[in-house]
């Protein structure tokens, strides 16, 4: 390998605002193995991945287009953000280097290519078993009485092959919660991707799901089912 990345001065990036993020090395805090950022035929190799693993510990495939907005409020963008999913960090990319966001974030926002529908991921939420107040959701919907979020996380399974070459590649995790904004409770809805699954959890009146299911397929499964169902709940 060459071209290996020590660990980074810190560098500040100054808005109009005076705000100020700065970047560093995670070093020890990433999946172990090379550091380096190209492999021998020069391909990036992003902080925390190992060249030898299959996929990507990155949320997205490509760097993109970005807006950061700090919990002093101050906001700004970047053209080269990415999410990493195994550290629950954001990065940004600077002379084919990878920096990751210092400062508290409050919430940030990817390109995703469709006009006005950018990927918004929050943190600030209550603790649960598996998640705390620093930890990032995705936004799937918004609303006056209810938030759909989704938790996603990567971790490294070693594959093993019989008489083969063993192999480890990039797997992942992900649960679905609603927050309900009255309360300020979050609740886990699980793996189960169904709008019914909700309204168990919820304990929601057995008139509005009669209402609901009159109008819309109840026994649908799938992200949508989850959308049209927290869409109708914050219609209410």
């Amino acid at each position: 390998m060459k071209n290996f990345l020590f660990i980074a001065s810190i560098i500040a990036m100054s808005y109009s605002s005076n705000a100020q993020v700065s970047g560093k090395h995670i070093g020890s805090t990433g999946v172990g193995g090379d550091l380096s950022i190209q492999d021998n035929n020069g391909k990036m190799i992003p902080i925390g991945a190992k060249n030898d693993t299959k996929g990507t510990p990155l949320f997205l495939e490509n760097w993109v287009n970005g807006s950061v907005v700090l919990k002093n409020g101050v906001k700004f963008n970047n053209s080269e953000l990415n999410f990493s999913l195994y550290e629950d960090k954001l990065y940004f990319r600077r002379d084919n280097q990878f920096f990751v966001v210092d400062g508290i974030i409050s919430e940030f926002y990817l390109e995703s290519g469709e006009a006005n529908k950018p990927f918004h991921f929050v943190s600030g939420y209550p603790s649960t078993n598996t998640t705390n107040d620093n930890t990032y959701f995705q936004v799937l919907a918004d609303g006056g009485h209810y938030q759909l979020l989704k938790w996603q996380h990567k971790k490294i399974r070693d594959v093993y092959s019989y008489g083969g070459v063993n192999e480890s590649e990039y797997v992942n995790q992900e649960a679905y919660y609603v927050f309900e904004r009255g309360n300020k409770k979050i609740w886990n809805i699980g793996n189960k991707i169904n709008a019914l699954s909700i309204k168990n959890t919820l304990s929601i009146d057995e008139s509005i799901w009669k209402a609901y299911s009159e109008k819309n397929n109840s026994n649908a499964k799938g992200e949508k089912s989850l959308l049209d169902f927290v869409t109708y709940l914050n219609a209410l």
